[in-house]
């Protein structure tokens, strides 16, 4: 038999706790430039909020 035992609180255990109570980075609130609150995915992906995305499209048409 082993002299150590098992610990009562692994590591393992510690980060299942802390990552089961907080939300992915993926869906972590951010703030756009134009002050709306969006996903930290969304701003990567597209660097702005769909309104912003959109609205730039619409300058880009315009402008052409």
């Amino acid at each position: 038999m082993s002299s150590w035992g098992s610990p009562s609180r692994l590591s393992s255990d510690l980060y299942r706790e802390r990552t089961a109570s907080e939300q992915p980075v993926s869906l972590r609130r951010k703030r756009c430039a134009c002050g709306k609150s969006v996903t930290a995915k969304q701003l990567v992906q597209y660097r702005a909020c769909i309104a912003c995305v959109r609205a730039g499209a619409k300058q880009m048409q315009a402008a052409a």
